[in-house]
């Protein structure tokens, strides 16, 4: 399964991928709803709360990373969602307007696995690299993927 499971940068672009132990339905339930997406959300020693998640297009999950010594508002605006197949959204709420970023979330069942794939555009290379050496943005996201990888061992066994 590690082979699966990888990360690389192409210029503007971050792609996560990972092949879960877990059934699509369940990954997709854990990606998309607030008592389970708290047990997991965020980078290491970072906690969630949820103003409110309505996985709908054109609708919106706002809530607040705790972390870091500070709270984090975010909020994601739902462009496309094709359950269990397809999330994609805006990630907005940074202070500065070119700190918001476009993240495409695939599900792709495989042999009862879930293989998923997150790549996230951000406007430019030099913004990624501002915001990794800001906040350790990529360690974070992989860190992120950790815990979701985790979380569903943890409900699967």
């Amino acid at each position: 399964m590690k082979a699966s499971n990888t990360f690389k940068q192409e210029d503007n672009i971050l792609t996560h991928t990972r092949l879960l132990d877990a059934p699509i339905d369940l990954v997709w339930e854990v990606w998309t709803t607030p008592e389970h997406i708290k047990e997991w959300w965020g980078p290491n020693g970072f906690s969630l709360t949820t103003k409110s998640m309505n996985v709908a297009v054109g609708d919106q999950w706002e809530f607040v990373m705790h972390g870091m010594g500070r709270d984090w508002y975010n909020k994601i605006q739902y462009i496309e969602v094709k359950k269990p197949h397809l999330l994609s959204y805006r990630h907005t709420g940074a202070a500065h307007e070119d700190y918001n970023f476009t993240v495409s979330v695939f599900f792709e069942e495989v042999d009862g696995k879930t293989l998923l794939t997150m790549q996230s555009v951000f406007k430019s290379k030099e913004i990624i690299e501002e915001l990794n050496r800001k906040v350790n943005a990529i360690e974070g996201g992989k860190q992120t993927l950790n815990r979701l990888e985790n979380y569903l061992i943890s409900l699967v066994n």
